[in-house]
């Protein structure tokens, strides 16, 4: 008798664990119904470098220097000042790109290429004459390698930017055999400075080379040029052989006449910038098909246009991956008010990004008398994905003009406390992922433990928020995804209890889809 008893409490007892094994708890994610919003926004500071803007501050002295007293360094004392000039340029170029992190960005675009002359040992140019005292001498050290690694040792991405056609004043030190003098047939001076002719095809093939070098022997995300195409105030004047005294003309008539083949002036000189944008658009990607190729053009795009720029061209082509035009105006200003600006480009370019180019540099000012302007801009920057009227946009985020200006402590404290409140990762502009796995996660005891993803340098742990009031088609609900923590190990101990869990691997600036989503019960 008591056997029986006993096995019907058994029986029972099994009955009601069971029932407590089908309970879903209203906060567990379902896969058939629910939604994950998983934030992104592109947050980034251009690193300018040209007439030593940014970095670098300091030049190393490879010559020996006379002193005060008449006497001149020996050799011994050359190479120990030298290296501690290279080992102080090195540390400052490292610490400006982790205070553009710290500022709550998460992208540098590094300005590789500003006068024709390179930041990297280039086969193709010389070395920048901001870094040492000789022209066409390098520093010792590969600057952009140190900022590659710097970058993508703090999650963020890094584009090269270059400057295509500037080659820089008339007056800038250069060696005999600067590539502009043995290439000065394909050279133009207009106003002081030298420009490549866009009109020629070795001039784009030469950019075509250049793009190639830098995407095969650097681990870049993406490509950049800014707008410096034809320079201001050639359009509209035609092409003269003998230009008046102050009057800007561009002398491409027998360029013209060779190789116009039925266009108008304008139309020509347009098509050579739609050929440049093409081909550097195409050395990226097959250089590194992972990579994206951007332009940031003048704010307004009939500014953009009167330098023979087409962007509604190039994104009609898909020759652009994003596209950054420099907003540099408040509120309220008669010609080009921010957000009239910032719609109007949003409106225009189909499906290609948009990250609107923020005037950090005009704080303080008449027009930016407190950075609550700034903090406006962001807020209609994340609002632009949709207009009023409900027509989707296409903006992805902001890049800070320039780096000095961003990384005060003013600066850096106001962008933390009003407007990047949380670290989120970049968009993908494109991009696939698919060079990294995604891990695979499990609970065990009180711990989340997921599966080693080869390459990736970091994980990332994420917990989902549901959004109040907000369904999706199938009736599920949508989650907010909130990063917890970076790591590198493997596990996480501590979690709060009712919520989702979501892992993602990182490599670099690149990030994994997310893992399996687990429950951590109450």
């Amino acid at each position: 008798m008591k056997r029986t008893i006993l096995l019907i409490v058994a029986i029972v007892g099994s009955f009601s664990l069971q029932a407590r094994k089908k309970e879903v708890d209203p906060r567990t994610f379902n896969v058939s119904k629910d939604s994950v919003v998983f934030q992104t926004e592109f947050r980034g500071a251009w690193l300018s470098t040209v007439e030593s803007i940014d970095w670098p501050k300091v030049r190393i002295l490879l010559k020996a220097q006379t002193r005060a007293d008449g006497t001149v360094e020996k050799s011994g004392e050359v190479k120990a000042r030298v290296e501690m000039q290279r080992d102080s340029q090195k540390r400052a170029l490292v610490s400006l790109i982790t205070k553009i992190k710290r500022s709550g960005c998460n992208a540098v675009m590094f300005q590789i290429v500003s006068n024709s002359d390179a930041l990297y040992p280039s086969k193709i140019l010389q070395w920048a004459p901001t870094l040492t005292d000789t022209p066409g001498e390098g520093p010792g050290y590969d600057p952009l390698a140190v900022a590659i690694k710097t970058a993508h040792s703090l999650g963020m991405e890094i584009h090269g930017w270059i400057n295509p056609l500037r080659i820089g004043k008339v007056t800038l030190p250069r060696r005999e055999d600067n590539i502009c003098y043995v290439k000065n047939n394909l050279v133009q001076e207009h106003n002081g400075m030298l420009y490549w002719d866009p009109g020629y095809q070795e001039v784009k093939d030469y950019l075509g080379a250049l793009a190639t070098e830098i995407m095969t022997n650097y681990d870049l995300d993406g490509l950049h040029i800014d707008d410096y195409f034809y320079p201001w105030g050639v359009k509209g004047k035609g092409e003269q052989v003998k230009p008046k005294k102050n009057e800007m003309v561009w002398n491409d008539a027998t360029l013209f006449a060779k190789y116009g083949n039925g266009k108008t002036l304008d139309e020509w000189r347009e098509s050579n910038i739609n050929d440049i944008v093409r081909v550097l658009h195409t050395a990226v990607h097959k250089a590194k098909p992972n990579a994206v190729f951007g332009v940031s053009p003048a704010g307004r795009l009939v500014n953009t246009q009167d330098l023979y720029a087409d962007p509604i061209n190039w994104a009609k082509e898909g020759t652009i991956d994003y596209l950054i035009p420099q907003i540099y105006w408040q509120h309220g200003h008669e010609i080009a008010d921010f957000k009239k600006v910032l719609d109007s480009w949003a409106g225009i370019l189909g499906n290609t990004p948009v990250i609107a180019g923020l005037a950090a540099y005009r704080y303080p000012s008449k027009a930016f008398p407190s950075m609550d302007e700034f903090k406006l801009q962001v807020e209609e920057c994340r609002a632009a994905p949709y207009a009023t009227d409900g027509t989707a946009y296409n903006v992805v985020g902001e890049c800070w003009f320039t780096t000095h200006n961003i990384i005060t402590d003013e600066f850096t404290s106001y962008l933390l406390n009003n407007i990047y409140l949380e670290d989120v990762p970049t968009p993908s502009l494109g991009r696939s992922n698919a060079d990294i796995g995604s891990p695979e996660l499990t609970k065990v005891s009180n711990m989340l433990r997921w599966s080693e993803v080869k390459g990736a340098d970091n994980y990332e742990v994420y917990r989902l928020v549901e959004v109040e009031g907000k369904k999706t088609a199938e009736g599920g609900r949508v989650f907010n995804a909130v990063r917890e923590k970076r790591l590198h190990a493997f596990s996480l101990g501590k979690m709060e209890r009712g919520f989702n869990y979501f892992v993602v691997a990182v490599k670099g600036s690149r990030r994994s889809e997310r893992s399996n989503i687990i429950f951590i019960k109450e």
